[in-house]
């Protein structure tokens, strides 16, 4: 039998619509199949999402406190950076003015502007504020070394604070030496005099290499080297000026 036969007889045996219907439902169950399987595919990958979810926030989370950590540190460290620098600046400061500057000063006043060869009544109130202006800022910039020494775990900081506290030891007994000087009319007046006087000048060069060799040891050294030298030009000039002059009276006088 033909293929032409065949369609006519089954065409009269089954309608087209059924046929097209069981065609179509066929289909449609496919497609619902089909479907459902997309339903389930999508609820699996929602639900793997959000199984992610929280841990990608946890993650999220982790990353944003350690962060937050790091910055805090790095803030913390930044300012205890500041605050030293701004404690060594206050140290070198105090100690350049105080010993270094203002105890010179009062020993070029006791030197020449007591009798000879310039007479200054006031000398000696002079001599005195300034070598006790100078001793209490001095020491004041001796205690913030120390305790930058004692924070600091630099070799030279601990070296410093040990011949910072003997010139502080040796400065102290000069202080009160203005407790402890004799009468004019002693005898050891002359002694204490000339002990006073040597112990004075060791001090004073004690004090400038000790400076010195401490600006040297920290950094930046540049600038607190440039302004102490030219104090001790200028301390030099005046002192080395008033010393002509004095020579120059004394041959006169004699």
């Amino acid at each position: 039998m033909s293929n032409s036969h065949c369609l006519m007889f089954l065409s009269m045996v089954f309608p087209l619509h059924s046929i097209s219907a069981q065609a179509s439902s066929c289909n449609g169950g496919l497609s619902l199949i089909q479907t459902g399987r997309g339903t389930i595919d999508a609820w699996q990958v929602d639900s793997n999402v959000e199984d992610l979810a929280p841990q990608v926030q946890s993650s999220n989370r982790e990353v944003t406190m350690d962060l937050r950590s790091r910055k805090g540190h790095h803030s913390m460290w930044h300012r205890h950076r500041h605050r030293h620098r701004h404690l060594k600046n206050v140290h070198e400061a105090l100690i350049i003015i105080g010993w270094g500057t203002m105890l010179p000063m009062g020993v070029i006043i006791a030197r020449y502007f007591k009798e000879f060869p310039m007479t200054f009544n006031e000398w000696y109130q002079f001599h005195i504020m300034l070598q006790s202006i100078g001793y209490i800022l001095g020491t004041i910039g001796w205690g913030i070394g120390i305790s930058l020494g004692n924070t600091s775990r630099q070799s030279t900081y601990k070296t410093q604070n040990i011949l910072s506290t003997i010139l502080f030891t040796f400065t102290t007994i000069q202080m009160l030496a203005i407790f402890w000087q004799p009468k004019k009319e002693d005898e050891y007046r002359k002694c204490w005099e000339k002990c006073h006087h040597f112990l004075g000048h060791a001090l004073l060069a004690l004090i400038i290499a000790n400076i010195l060799v401490g600006i040297h040891n920290q950094s930046p050294t540049e600038n607190w080297i440039w302004v102490y030298v030219v104090i001790l030009g200028v301390l030099a000039l005046i002192a080395l000026a008033l010393e002509s002059y004095r020579w120059v009276k004394g041959r006169q006088w004699n």
